[in-house]
């Protein structure tokens, strides 16, 4: 598992499809990260978004607390 601020989501897809050493990448504030991405409009980093977030390898931070309970 790790936590991140990392805006661009290319650089997230190598933490998150990398090696397969980590289960899922956190973002502390994803949903506001997808709204900007969304706004400028850039379809490929969008797409890589979505496709990370729909893998369920990019979770937002406030999915951890109830993902360590399970």
């Amino acid at each position: 598992m790790a936590v991140t601020a990392e805006p661009l989501p290319t650089r997230l897809a190598a933490l998150a499809l990398g090696t397969g050493d980590l289960d899922c990448v956190y973002h502390f504030a994803l949903p506001e990260l997808k709204k900007a991405i969304e706004e400028i409009q850039n379809i490929d980093q969008l797409d890589m978004l979505e496709m990370l977030i729909e893998g369920r390898r990019l979770r937002d931070i406030s999915d951890l607390p109830f993902d360590l309970a399970t």
